[in-house]
């Protein structure tokens, strides 16, 4: 005998519980700060005793309207420029495409993004804070971080804000992330460049870049270099702008190719000399268009990966979660492989 399911609660059942309409419920379920604690409060309290359950398929067609309705009717989404100058997102060609990639997913899904910046003259964290509430918006999106830091505070109170971040910076608190799996890309670059025969690749890992990600590049190329006991000689964690000559290393090492997480560090003392003695492909990490195609590498596909966050902001828009999340949601892409144009001829040391 099949058990009998329960009731299902709808939006409907809530209003006429709680005596207010349906717009003002689906507000209040969604801690929009056009409607008052109180109300929020009463009405949550109330979808709580009566069971209610968001209907993810209700959430779906929901989002398809909202990219049918006027533009004047759509609602938000913030996308925060975290310590970046409006200069600076005009300008650098890897936010741009983050930004567009943010963007486009937005207006796919029915919302519209709107640039705020923290670095504006007398912007303040509690002032953008409040700019945000005051304007009702609730989703927000906060950009990748350019600058040395590895970790990011913002003095918010997150209770009501459905949130996540582009990148892997450590945030505190610690928010839904859609970023780059850099161990997966190290693996990828070590077994592209295997199927082009290099049997000893070298890596020059960015300092910064090493502790953003973890140490994930490093353990990845520990792992699953063709040669695992000689790795820990085969690759090093350097600075960029370092004054190091690394020519005698890689000569001494005998590396057959040269992995880098930025292509900046192909500039840094002796690497040019090296790789064009030794005749080796170099691959970065960090590939994009403006990459010469002489260089390989990872194309971190950062647009897709921003649409991705603002995926993970319009599920707790539809959930209607706020707040910290007591178990952080981590999407990890590893980007995709682009291969060198190899000389005619390239040279490899037994």
């Amino acid at each position: 005998m099949s058990r009998q399911q329960p009731p299902v609660v709808t939006l409907s059942d809530i209003a006429e519980q709680v005596g207010l309409s349906l717009a003002t419920v689906s507000y209040a379920l969604r801690q929009h700060a056009k409607i008052s604690a109180a109300t929020r409060a009463r009405v949550a309290t109330a979808a709580r005793k009566l069971g209610y359950r968001p209907n993810p398929r209700v959430a779906s067609l929901m989002a398809h309207i909202r990219g049918a309705q006027s533009r004047a009717h759509q609602e938000r989404i913030a996308f925060i420029w975290v310590h970046t100058s409006r200069a600076q997102a005009r300008e650098n060609v890897f936010l741009k495409n983050v930004f567009a990639g943010a963007r486009e997913r937005a207006n796919q899904m029915g919302f519209i993004l709107e640039e705020f910046w923290t670095n504006d003259v007398g912007m303040t964290d509690q002032r953008l804070e409040h700019i945000l509430r005051a304007r009702g918006i609730v989703g927000v999106v906060l950009s990748p971080v350019t600058s040395a830091e590895t970790a990011i505070t913002l003095g918010w109170d997150w209770r009501h804000f459905s949130a996540a971040v582009i990148g892997n910076v450590t945030w505190t608190p610690e928010l839904h992330h859609a970023g780059h799996h850099h161990f997966l890309a190290m693996r990828m670059a070590l077994l592209e460049l295997a199927k082009l025969g290099c049997k000893r690749p070298a890596a020059l890992i960015e300092s910064t870049v090493h502790e953003r990600n973890k140490h994930a590049y490093l353990a990845s190329f520990l792992a699953h270099h063709p040669h695992a006991a000689e790795a820990r000689r085969l690759v090093r964690v350097v600075a960029r702008g370092s004054s190091s000559n690394l020519h005698a290393w890689l000569r001494a090492i005998r590396a057959d190719a040269l992995i880098v997480s930025h292509t900046d560090l192909l500039d840094l003392p002796g690497v040019a000399r090296a790789a064009r003695e030794l005749g080796i492909p170099r691959v970065t990490l960090y590939w994009g268009k403006e990459t010469p195609r002489t260089i390989g590498g990872i194309d971190q596909c950062q647009d897709r990966v921003a649409g991705h966050a603002i995926d993970l902001v319009a599920a707790q828009l539809n959930a209607n979660e706020t707040g910290v999340p007591d178990l952080p949601r981590m999407m990890l892409f590893p980007g995709k492989w682009v291969a060198p144009r190899l000389p005619r001829r390239v040279r490899t040391i037994p």
